[in-house]
């Protein structure tokens, strides 16, 4: 067996990996976060902030739009909070994702976009010095925690390339919304436009650009009925 010769051992600090959580490491990634214009005063009082992930870029999310998503797209959500009503000191929860998982839609949350947002979540932690609680969403299984920050939530087929905000009433596309309740929030979520899809046990709204419609079923729950 004197063929045999004994494997070679490395040492990890020989590699690649040899400042892998050092202070270096930390330093580094602190200094890169730190180039992210998005990040400039976030998180610095209590209240929620959003971004949405458009072309590989952060960008900010209207604050008349928050509740608003569409299914199409990626987020960030940054809750500041004051644990303690007596200090000062805060503390953040930060939420990403929200791509809609449902087989009916053709055209989900593309990779690229997911993982931009996925990283720059982690980003967005460094910037904070690791303070805040990072946690995944995803559309129609959301947890208590994030429907607490909205007073609704309202789901719209489509993402950033669709120019859905932009477009015209004349030429507006016709769309269609069931209004149910989750818990103790509202949630509204864009259906297809079928006849099939409407019963009498729930609302929905018809909205046409121009005008919009609202349907109570005669068996719909009256929470629905108030708030849509």
């Amino acid at each position: 067996m004197s063929g045999l010769r004994k494997a070679k051992e490395y040492d990890w600090k020989d590699s690649n990996m040899a400042l892998f959580g050092s202070d270096v490491e930390k330093n580094i990634k602190k200094a890169s976060a730190e180039t992210e214009p998005a990040w400039e005063n976030s998180g610095a009082k209590p209240g929620t902030e959003i971004w949405r992930i458009e072309k590989f870029q952060v960008k900010h999310w209207p604050k008349e739009e928050y509740g608003n998503f569409y299914s199409g797209d990626s987020y960030i959500i940054l809750h500041t909070y004051q644990p303690d009503p007596n200090s000062p000191a805060l503390a953040w929860m930060c939420t990403s994702g929200l791509a809609n998982t449902a087989p009916r839609f053709v055209k989900l949350c593309p990779l690229d976009e997911y993982g931009t947002a996925a990283y720059k979540t982690v980003e967005l932690d460094t910037y904070h010095n690791d303070g805040p609680v990072q946690h995944r969403e995803v559309q129609a299984h959301e947890s208590s925690l994030f429907k607490s920050y909205f007073d609704k939530l309202v789901y719209m087929d489509g993402g950033v390339d669709s120019g859905f905000r932009h477009v015209e009433p004349t030429k507006y596309e016709p769309r269609l919304f069931l209004v149910k309740k989750s818990g103790r929030k509202i949630q509204i979520k864009q259906i297809p436009m079928r006849r099939k899809n409407i019963n009498s046990g729930d609302v929905f709204i018809m909205d046409l650009g121009l005008k919009i419609y609202q349907f109570n079923g005669a068996n719909c729950s009256k929470v629905g009925f108030c708030r849509s």
